[in-house]
């Protein structure tokens, strides 16, 4: 007699069924617990206006390059073009027709391809980045075999300029890509981009000798809606860089995890091989991409408005500010950055932690104010901190 594989069919189709409802409904209430006290992580989970929810029976998927497009019905090309631009004229692209980008799956997927651009362009580059670059530098560096030399930063986590020259000039002219970060992971620095390419400029290394990505996964897209800010530090393509890449899931605001980058569009160019079954151009990292995905991004930045980023920035700025007078009112040692979202202190207990979904290392948390931060959430926390902080001074 056959007996059903019970690895492959545990249940019968009821209880199948009411094994999904269970779980999806389990899932849900943890995850809707997490968002009520989530403090630690830069996602911005105010991401309304969504896309209709009926799109979500359809698959949605944008094959290859987004502005050759291709016979492939289930897509939305012409909405991740408008996303595109609507980056670029943030970002200081004037002729947009020097430009490229597209979306991919994370902040982490750009600075990939960012990194790979730069090594088509300069195969044998060493790869520079400041020590708190995040984790996906080095990570794409080992991937795409391309040597990196990490250069020192500065204690408020901004990259090292003396220490990059330096670098530099150990290099002896050698071709290099550099990485810079605006809005560091941990301490939400930003690495001085101008100056980075002074460094550059004083060291020889003209345009064809380097390539310069910055990595904006959070605040590319808060400084360039803020006023007075120094030229310096802001991500735009007005200075020379060549590359650009930001999360879709941390401020821009969509429900899942998505990236996008713009670059140079020679530099795009020089990679791009085109697939006759396709009718387009192979030139992102995915072939298939998600289409969800890219929707969710035109409805964020096209809902919500230039004003509402605008007014996000400053006001979770200012709020940032804020809870680290707050912390340093109780006498903790606090770092914010100007123009961050990131507030750091000293590591509190596990207990806390845990509660608010702490990033923490080497001794120091950080909590970042997204604007889905409520005060009353940040009045619970600083109440937790400072009971926490009170037993900590009365063991010393």
């Amino acid at each position: 007699m056959k007996t059903e594989n019970i690895y492959l069919n545990p249940f019968s189709q009821a209880n199948r069924n009411e094994r999904l409802e269970t779980t999806f409904a389990q899932i849900e209430n943890r995850i809707e617990a997490a968002h009520k006290t989530h403090l630690g992580y830069p996602y911005n989970l105010s991401f309304s206006p969504p896309p209709p929810m009926s799109l979500g029976g359809y698959l949605i998927n944008n094959l290859s390059d987004p502005y050759t497009g291709s016979h492939y019905a289930f897509e939305v090309c012409a909405q991740e073009r408008e996303v595109m631009t609507w980056l670029m004229r943030l970002w200081g692209c004037h002729n947009l027709d020097e430009y490229w980008g597209s979306i991919g799956a994370s902040g982490t997927e750009g600075n990939l391809w960012g990194i790979y651009l730069g090594r088509e362009m300069l195969p044998d580059a060493v790869l520079l980045h400041s020590a708190d670059a995040h984790y996906s530098i080095p990570k794409a560096a080992r991937i795409l075999r391309v040597p990196a030399v990490q250069v020192a930063s500065l204690l408020n986590g901004e990259i090292d300029l003396a220490d990059l020259a330096e670098h530099l000039a150990a290099l002896k002219g050698r071709e290099v890509i550099v990485c810079l970060t605006c809005g560091t992971t941990m301490k939400g620095a930003h690495d001085d981009i101008i100056g980075a390419l002074s460094a550059l400029k004083s060291a020889g290394y003209d345009r064809n000798r380097r390539y310069v990505h910055i990595d904006g996964a959070l605040n590319a897209m808060v400084v360039p809606f803020l006023q007075h800010v120094p030229t310096n530090i802001l991500p735009s393509f007005e200075s020379e860089i060549d590359s650009l890449s930001t999360s879709g899931h941390k401020m821009i605001g969509t429900p899942m995890p998505c990236g996008a980058l713009v670059c140079r569009q020679h530099h795009s160019t020089r990679i791009a091989r085109a697939f006759a079954y396709l009718r387009s151009n192979d030139t992102t990292l995915m072939g298939s991409r998600n289409g969800h995905a890219v929707l969710a991004v035109w409805a964020r930045l096209f809902g919500h408005g230039y004003g509402g980023y605008a007014h996000d920035a400053l006001h979770c700025v200012n709020r940032a500010q804020t809870l680290a007078e707050r912390l340093r009112g109780l006498g903790a040692d606090v770092l914010c950055n100007p123009y961050a979202l990131t507030v750091v202190f000293p590591e509190p207990s596990d207990q806390i932690l845990r509660t608010y979904q702490l990033a923490s290392n080497l001794g120091l948390a950080h909590a970042i104010v997204m604007p889905n931060v409520t005060d009353a959430l940040l009045d619970r926390f600083i109440e937790d901190y400072a009971d926490w902080w009170a037993n900590q001074r009365q063991e010393v």
